[in-house]
């Protein structure tokens, strides 16, 4: 009676202690899964990073974009000024010859003087005209194409810099890769070695 009981309490021991097939297999798939979200975490991080790097580099591309454009209406705005400009002197010039027509009939002598007079103002004023264009002009396109250049500067270097950035992760990319699948295949021999030593207890 006693060695019954005793036959089957080592017999419950032995139920107990024994691994069944399945468990060796979920022990190897939690690690699978373990291992899988962490790269799955890491390919979304790398995603996130260059979808906000696009992104980045999009839109400096439409502010620069917006920068020529309203540069380019300033430049209209100018072209429209100036062209008003002369609209105005050609009028102006156009009533003081229609007033010479007027005091050529009335003063043919007083108006010989008033003639070269007229000429050498109209002259004047042109010349004057065309010095505050070039004036006012030169400076207003010496800015743009230095605000240009700097836009064009800094567009290329941020895109060479994140270019870069990118080729830089990319090398230690597969660094990271080799790294990881080597912990996966630590984990894995971890956790065979764990099976083989309660397997090896289990027998003694």
């Amino acid at each position: 009676m006693a060695q019954k009981k005793i036959e089957a309490v080592s017999t419950s021991e032995d139920k107990t202690i024994i691994p069944t097939a399945e468990e060796p297999k979920m022990k190897g798939l939690f690690v699978d899964t373990l291992w899988n979200q962490y790269e799955q975490s890491l390919e979304r991080a790398r995603r996130l990073r260059e979808s906000r790097e696009d992104a980045y580099i999009s839109a400096l591309k439409e502010v620069i974009k917006f920068n020529k454009q309203y540069r380019q209406s300033l430049g209209n705005l100018y072209d429209q000024t100036r062209k008003t400009n002369q609209d105005v002197l050609t009028e102006l010039m156009h009533q003081l010859n229609a007033r010479k027509d007027e005091l050529m009939k009335e003063e043919v002598k007083m108006e010989a003087e008033m003639l070269t007079e007229r000429a050498e103002l109209k002259n004047q004023l042109k010349e004057v005209t065309k010095q505050l264009e070039n004036v006012v002009l030169t400076p207003v396109k010496s800015v743009f194409r230095i605000i240009e250049e700097i836009e064009e500067n800094f567009e290329r270097n941020t895109e060479s810099n994140i270019a870069y950035a990118r080729e830089r992760r990319n090398a230690w990319q597969h660094v990271t890769d080799e790294y990881i699948k080597m912990a996966r295949n630590a984990h894995h021999e971890i956790l065979n070695r764990g099976k083989r030593s309660i397997k090896e207890l289990v027998k003694n």
